[in-house]
């Protein structure tokens, strides 16, 4: 086994303790420090408790002293573009998170600036490793319930209702681009692992919460290469059961010789045309979300370390952020919005990328 990969953190906001839990079981790569730049004491209270041993407010002190093997980008999608920029000019690899950016034209410049650098950069979307997925996905492939032919992913984590909402995450309430930014851009990027590319959408949205600036209730209809139509029916203003529950809500995957099930907590069903319903047993590992953050985390180190293929590598997911455009474009002029390949990622949507039907 190869030496343990050196990691420096950038961020100590709402998910880095997530992220920094995640890392402790990761095999073969360690967070050895923390940087931040808006509260000190923040960072050196979030580090002390993850068990890293440095910290700071200067990303460049830190690279030089610490000589980290990769970046893990752990703040707002603004900040991005440069902390990239900086690291794989120095030819650090960086997992970063997601969204990439805060359009389609600057996430496709940025995995064109690593590509010409030649330095790995890989976002840090654990969405899609949800055991829930992993599993729906291996049962889908298995054929067990036929061909996939219409799928409703239900979005309710019950968080956004009241004068203070996202009580975790307070900022949403003040995001021009919410559910479909934020938080949709997770499931469009699944249903892509699960089901092929998105050829086609069509969407409405609508802000239910006064409170709220951006959207906060979204309903797409993703048309897809290898699973016929994906309903995603976004919600954060509803009454949910559980308020952010483990799955964050439900799926059901419709098939040519059964249904699968995926209920809040994880649990799965299967619902045969012979009128048999069986529950799916299956593992789901501990740590956060069925240990996704770990799973994605792992994936990264692996594919630095040649040992795998990094699932969502920068390039690869300027095309889910296409699709989220794609949905804004839709509900913005009423009209389903048809996605065409690209030779390059250059043009958020022009003529050439669209053609309303």
């Amino acid at each position: 086994m190869g030496r343990t990969l050196r990691g420096l953190m950038v961020g100590a906001g709402y998910f880095a303790p997530i992220q920094l839990t995640a890392w402790r079981d990761v095999s073969g790569a360690e967070i050895v420090g923390l940087v931040g730049h808006r509260d000190p004491q923040r960072v050196a209270t979030v580090a002390r408790e993850a068990g890293v041993g440095w910290s700071g407010v200067d990303l460049d002190a830190a690279i030089e002293l610490l000589q980290p093997d990769f970046l893990d980008i752990c703040t707002p999608p603004a900040s991005h573009g440069e902390l990239v920029r900086r690291a794989v000019a120095g030819g650090v690899p960086v997992l970063c998170q997601k969204p990439l950016a805060p359009t389609v034209t600057e996430a496709a410049d940025l995995a064109k600036f690593a590509e010409r650098h030649r330095v790995p950069l890989v976002v840090n979307e654990n969405w899609r490793w949800q055991p829930w997925y992993r599993e729906a996905k291996r049962l889908i492939d298995a054929g067990v319930i036929g061909r996939p032919f219409h799928t409703t992913m239900r979005m309710r984590p019950g968080d956004g209702w009241g004068e203070n909402p996202y009580p975790d995450q307070p900022y949403f309430a003040t995001m021009s681009r919410l559910v479909l930014f934020e938080t949709g851009v997770h499931y469009v990027d699944t249903a892509r692992f699960l089901f092929g590319e998105i050829e086609q959408v069509q969407c409405v949205t609508a802000t239910v919460n006064p409170a709220v600036a951006g959207e906060d209730l979204v309903v797409a209809v993703l048309h897809t290469t290898h699973g016929g139509i994906v309903v995603y029916d976004a919600d954060r203003a509803a009454v949910a059961e559980t308020v952010r529950s483990l799955a964050y809500g439900t799926m059901s995957v419709e098939g040519t010789e059964g249904t699968l099930q995926v209920a809040d907590d994880g649990r799965m069903t299967l619902l045969h045309r012979d009128g048999r319903v069986v529950e799916h047993d299956y593992h789901i590992p501990p740590g956060w979300k069925g240990g996704c953050a770990v799973a994605a985390q792992q994936n990264f180190v692996d594919a630095l370390n040649g040992a795998a293929i990094a699932e969502t590598p920068a390039a690869e997911y300027v095309r889910t952020m296409r699709v989220v455009e794609a949905c804004y474009l839709s509900a913005a002029h009423s009209r389903a919005v048809r996605l065409w390949p690209q030779r390059s990622w250059a043009g958020v949507l022009g003529p050439a990328d669209e053609r309303p039907m």
